[in-house]
Parts: structure tokens; C-alpha cells; sequence
């Protein structure tokens, strides 16, 4: 498909005024409906901005018209980024292969993005196989989901089911999310669920836009588009369009249409799309519903005979469950064309309004739901009629293209004017050799014997575990005695004491943090994360601990915990033993860097005095990076032998 005219009556602007824009997108040629839904925008951007069009590097030969726009793979792209540095960018994912190349360019040039599929994981699995990164999947739901989430996705390649349930409850969108600029979904339930989970980005709400190729089979029959496809002309004609997957339900429809074979006027079943027989046998279900002298099944169709199959239909069925929280551009198109169809109500088809679609819920008894609102359909001609009308009035007064394209105009100048990059400058952390800290107790002088025994921890300062400060970082020391402690780290450490918040654990876990000039404390507001915790601190309290810091500390940020464990000590709670840290150092989201025992701190040993430390406890010490804002909360009590695991995202 090429670009759709521009109709009569719309006025552009000055083509020498136009400002920059860069569209990334699959494109036609490429068999991708988001690749279509561009193209028939693109004459309306066109007409007020001056438009780069970035495909990917093994993307088919695009169509361009020549007052199109410019066209660059994206290898080019990265190579002259500077020259679009102040253009706002629009990205279009879609959970399709043909998207995995905007992952790069999202990352270093961020900008809007347009979200046809909220749910991404999909898009994810293919980008890491067609990269040969295996672990890359499991790798990018520890990120999104922490310990949960890799341990979820490798239980599944095990069971081999992961095709039922992690490409549909695991979004994955985090990182397409946190690196835009400004996100525009096409349902108010996306825009509810981006808007939770990026609450600082603005997202705005615009419909599908419904195609111009709708009004090229304005005048075509439903007659004459049986006859062109050799459909019979009296009965009715229900069908499903699309890839034929899973998610699309058709049981449902198949079950429901064999029951009501003898009550209902003759009918015929159309399946016009492509067959996924690896993700779903539909020929095994038309056989067990003894639906075969009665279904057509076409393979895949292209655009013209997809309008002919839509204006052939009195019924379209588009069951679509789980949803991946995409609007779906078969049903705009159905509506259209003024089909009556049906769907179930929940995610974007819940949206639609009664009077325009035949709304079936999804519970216990949808079978039972879908075959009573088949039969009602069926055998009620003048219910069928005024569905039509309604759903070709709807479609063309909500859903029109040029209504749309002034709503992507309108906020793509809005988004000019806000910063186009979001990411700071690489976070990186420098973490001194323990002679070097030697070095530094060498230069403090005499009282450095005092600072050590004041301070809280023997291993962490020692051992070298703690990042060097940087001018603009910030640290917390929390501890028993957090005074002295944070003095020590800004005399060994080169921390200014003006960056470091000192804090107990008992005041660390208050249901509201102040910093000491009385300010709440912000999330994700320190580089640097200090804890040496008391002797024989339970473990439960441990982990919550370590759940908050999460949320206190940056992407990336580093986390050193010192604990003391008293083997003499009876403890009424479970201590967190030293053989458990970094498990649960894991589950609140961290990745561990490195484990540290006392004998490594044998420089510092040889120019202070030795701190006694009484035989009965015992310390360990363990440095770790925020990976996740993702944590588990790890129950040891178990509920029939089986143990306890909850998740969230902290803070």
C-alpha cells in the first residue's frame, strides 16, 4: 500500500516552513498492518512536517511515492543522529519482528512512541532470537520483573509452555516506556495502564484511525462481493479474519455455531486469514465440530479480498482473549464497512459502546454467552440492520483518519517542546583496590584508630566494597551508630559529608523518610547505599530493608550490606544468616557483584590496630547492583509444602 491522498479542503502549511519530524516504522511493502496504518497517516504529516522515514536494515524495498519522504535504514540513522538531534522523534511499536530494530535506536535517540501492543513480550522473544541472545530473554524479565520473572521464563522453556502465558501476562514494556518522551495509546485502557507504570511521562488517548480504503467499497454490494468471491448468496455469513491464533478464540465460535446448527437459517463460516498450525490447529476443532461441509477456509488474503470477505459478512466475530492491549485494526474495519460483531468485553472492546457491538462477558459461562448472542445475531434480521447502521456512524464520527491525524499534529508539537532525551550520562562507579584504602588510612593519621572503632562494619571499609565519591552523587549509611560510619566513608571514600544521609534501620523503615533538612526523602534519589546491620537482625526485617533501598537507590546504583551474626545469641526471630544475603539481596532486585570476608582485608590490617572482634560474631559482607525496581517478597512459611512467593515493583 502507498500513501493515501490527501482529501479536499485540507490546507498545509508552507512546505518551506515545515519543521523536522522522524517517523520509525515498518513500511510497505512490509505484510505489517502498523506498516499500513503509517503509510495512510503519512500524507497528513507530510503536509506539516518536513518527514524522515527510518526503516530497518533488512526491511523489504519500501513503496514511496516521489513527494514522500525521506527514507534512511536505521544504520544510517545512527550514523547521522546528530543531524536530527532537536526533531521529534515517533516511534510505532507493535509486538511484530518487524519492530525488534527500534530497540537500539529508542535507546539513544528516545522519543514518542506510539503503543499499538501493550503488551511487548513478544517482540522481546523475537528480537533475542533473531540476535542470537538466548539469555537475553530471561535476562530482560529479570530487569522488568526481577528474580520472579527469570525464574518464570526458564520454568517455562522447561515445561515447554511458555507460549500460554509469558507473551501475554508479562508485558515487558518497561524499557520502551521509561525511555520515551511521551506515549499515545489507541484505548483508555492502555493509556490507564502506561499512565501506572510511567506515571511522570504524559501519555495521550487517540482512537484508531479507521482506513480511507473503506470508502473504495462504498458502493460495492453485498451481492456482488459474495459473487466475486464465489460465497453463496442466500445464507448468512459469519466469519473471523486475521491470523488464526490462540488468542482469536475461534472455538468459542466454532462450539457455539455447532449447537446452533439446526436452530438458526443456514449459515456459512468463512475463516479468511492465515493458519498458525504451531500455535493453533483450528482444522482439528472444525473436525470436532463437525463444521467442515459448512467453513471456508481462505489462508491468507490480501487487502481487496479482505474488504469483499468484511462487506460479504452479516456476522464478523473478533473473541479476542488474553488481550496484549492492542485496539484491534480488523475491528475498526469491520465496523466500517457496517458489520454487526461480536466481541468479548474486556480490555480496548470493552470500550466500545453497547449499541455498536455485540458484547459478551468473560467468565465461567462465556461459552453459554457466546452461543445465545450467535442464535439472537442470527435469526434477528432487523437487530443485524440496525447494528450495521450504527457501527458505520461510530466508526466514521470517532475513528475518522482526518480527526486522528490532527490529534498526532496537535501533540508532536506539543512533544517538540519538552527535552528529547530522558537518560542522563552513563552511570559508572569507581571502587578503590584495598592497598589504595590502606593508603588513605596511612594519610588520615593517629585518629584514624579512633574513626575505625566508632564507625559501624570492619569488612566493608577494609575490603574496599564502597564506590569512590563523585561530585553530584549522593549515599545513605545506615547503621546503629550511622554518625561515625558516614564519617568514615567520607574520610576513605572521598564522599563529601554534605551528600551522605545518615539514618538508623528503626528510622529507615518509618512509614515517612525525611532527609535532615526535613524533606521527604525522593525515590531513586541515591547513587549509593551503605548498610551494616545490627547483630542478629531477623531476617523478615532484613529483606524489608533491602526491599526500600531498592527504591531508594538509582538503576544501577550500587548497595554494600555488612551483616553481624551472633552465633551465641538465641534470636526469637529467624537471623539473616550469612549464606542467605545474596539470595535475598537477589530477590529484592539487586544482582550481586561480589562477596567479601575479612582476610581480604589484610592492607588496612598492616597500618591500623587491630580491632578486636569478639570470637562470637561473625560478618560478611556483600556488594550488589540495583538491577530491577522489581522485588520478591520470599515467605518461609509454606501453605500445603508449598512456599510462598509474592511481587512487585517497590516504592
Amino acid at each position: 500500500m502507498t500513501e493515501s491522498s490527501i482529501p479536499a479542503g485540507f490546507v498545509a502549511p508552507n512546505p518551506y516552513e515545515r519543521p523536522p519530524l522522524v517517523i520509525v516504522s515498518p513500511y510497505p511493502s512490509a505484510k505489517n498492518g502498523i506498516a499500513a496504518y503509517v503509510a495512510e497517516l503519512m500524507p497528513y504529516h507530510l503536509a506539516e512536517f518536513d518527514v524522515t522515514l527510518v526503516i530497518a536494515d533488512d526491511a523489504p524495498e519500501p513503496i514511496i511515492s516521489p513527494a514522500g519522504p525521506r527514507v534512511l535504514l536505521a544504520s544510517e540513522f545512527r550514523k547521522h543522529r546528530s543531524f536530527f538531534e532537536t526533531a521529534p522523534k515517533v516511534y510505532h511499536f507493535g509486538n511484530n519482528p518487524d519492530h525488534c530494530y527500534m530497540f537500539d535506536l529508542i535507546s539513544v535517540a528516545p522519543g514518542l512512541v506510539v503503543l499499538h501492543d501493550y503488551v511487548l513480550n513478544y517482540l522481546h522473544d523475537a528480537s533475542m532470537i533473531g540476535w542470537r541472545e538466548p539469555e537475553g530473554y530471561p535476562g530482560a524479565h529479570e530487569l522488568e520483573y526481577g528474580l520472579l520473572g527469570s525464574k518464570g521464563v526458564r520454568e517455562q522453556y522447561e515445561r515447554e509452555n511458555r507460549g500460554q502465558f509469558a507473551t501475554y501476562e508479562l508485558t515487558l514494556n518497561g524499557d520502551v516506556l521509561e525511555a520515551a518522551t511521551g506515549v499515545i495509546a489507541h484505548s483508555r485502557y492502555a493509556q490507564y495502564k502506561v499512565a501506572a507504570r510511567v506515571p511522570h511521562t504524559p501519555v495521550w488517548y487517540v482512537p484508531h484511525h479507521l482506513t480511507p480504503v473503506v470508502e473504495e467499497f462504498a458502493g460495492l454490494s453485498k451481492a456482488e462481493a459474495r459473487k466475486q468471491l464465489g460465497l453463496p448468496g442466500q445464507e448468512l455469513i459469519v466469519s473471523a479474519l486475521g491470523f488464526f491464533s490462540y488468542a482469536k478464540r475461534i472455538p468459542l465460535l466454532l462450539h457455539a455455531l455447532s449447537q446452533l446448527r439446526s436452530r438458526v437459517p443456514p449459515f456459512r463460516l468463512v475463516l479468511a486469514g492465515e493458519k498458525r498450525p504451531r500455535e493453533y490447529d483450528v482444522d482439528a476443532d472444525i473436525d470436532a465440530c463437525a463444521l467442515r461441509d459448512v467453513t471456508t477456509c481462505t489462508g491468507y488474503v490480501d487487502e481487496m479480498r479482505f474488504f469483499q470477505y468484511l462487506r460479504a459478512s452479516d456476522i464478523v466475530s473478533n473473541l479476542r482473549h488474553p488481550s496484549g492491549g492492542e485496539s484491534s485494526g480488523t475491528l475498526i474495519r469491520a465496523l466500517g464497512m457496517g458489520a454487526a460483531v461480536l466481541v468479548l468485553d474486556n480490555g480496548p472492546m470493552g470500550e466500545l459502546p453497547d449499541s455498536v457491538v455485540a458484547k459478551v462477558p468473560w467468565d465461567d459461562a462465556t461459552q453459554a454467552s457466546v452461543t445465545a448472542k450467535l442464535q439472537e445475531l442470527l435469526s434477528n434480521a432487523p437487530l443485524r440492520t440496525a447494528m450495521s447502521q450504527r457501527a458505520a456512524a461510530y466508526a466514521n464520527s470517532h475513528h475518522g483518519i482526518r480527526s486522528v491525524a490532527q490529534r498526532y499534529s496537535n501533540i508532536i508539537r506539543k512533544s517538540a517542546d519538552r527535552p528529547q532525551s530522558r537518560r542522563g550520562p552513563l552511570f559508572v562507579q569507581h571502587f578503590p583496590h584495598p592497598k589504595d584504602v590502606a593508603r588513605s588510612i596511612r594519610q588520615a593519621g593517629p585518629s584514624i584508630s579512633a574513626a575505625t572503632e566508632a564507625a559501624d562494619g570492619r569488612v566493608w571499609w577494609r575490603c574496599g566494597t564502597a564506590p569512590l565519591g563523585q561530585i553530584g552523587h549522593r549515599a545513605i549509611v545506615i547503621s546503629p551508630r550511622p554518625a561515625p560510619t558516614a564519617k568514615l566513608l567520607s574520610t576513605l571514600f572521598g564522599w563529601e559529608p554534605e551528600s551522605i544521609t545518615e539514618m538508623t534501620p528503626a528510622g529507615f523503615l518509618e512509614p515517612k523518610l525525611r532527609d535532615a533538612d526535613g524533606t521527604a526523602l525522593r525515590m531513586a534519589s541515591f547513587d549509593f547505599v551503605l548498610l551494616v546491620t545490627p547483630p542478629g537482625m531477623p531476617e523478615n526485617r532484613a529483606a524489608a530493608l533491602i526491599r526500600r533501598l531498592n527504591a531508594a537507590l538509582q538503576m544501577n546504583g550500587t548497595l554494600v550490606v555488612e551483616i553481624v551474626t551472633d552465633l551465641d545469641r538465641e534470636a526469637t526471630d529467624e537471623p539473616l544468616a550469612e549464606g542467605r544475603l545474596p539470595q535475598r539481596l537477589i530477590d529484592g532486585g539487586f544482582s550481586v557483584v561480589r562477596t567479601a570476608v575479612p582476610q581480604e582485608g589484610i592492607f588496612s590490617d598492616l597500618v591500623v590496630e587491630a580491632l578486636e572482634t569478639p570470637e562470637e560474631l561473625r560478618r560478611a559482607c556483600v556488594t550488589a547492583r540495583k538491577a530491577s525496581t522489581f522485588s520478591l517478597w520470599r515467605h518461609t512459611l509454606e501453605l500445603n509444602g508449598i512456599p510462598g512467593y509474592f511481587g512487585g515493583r517497590v516504592g
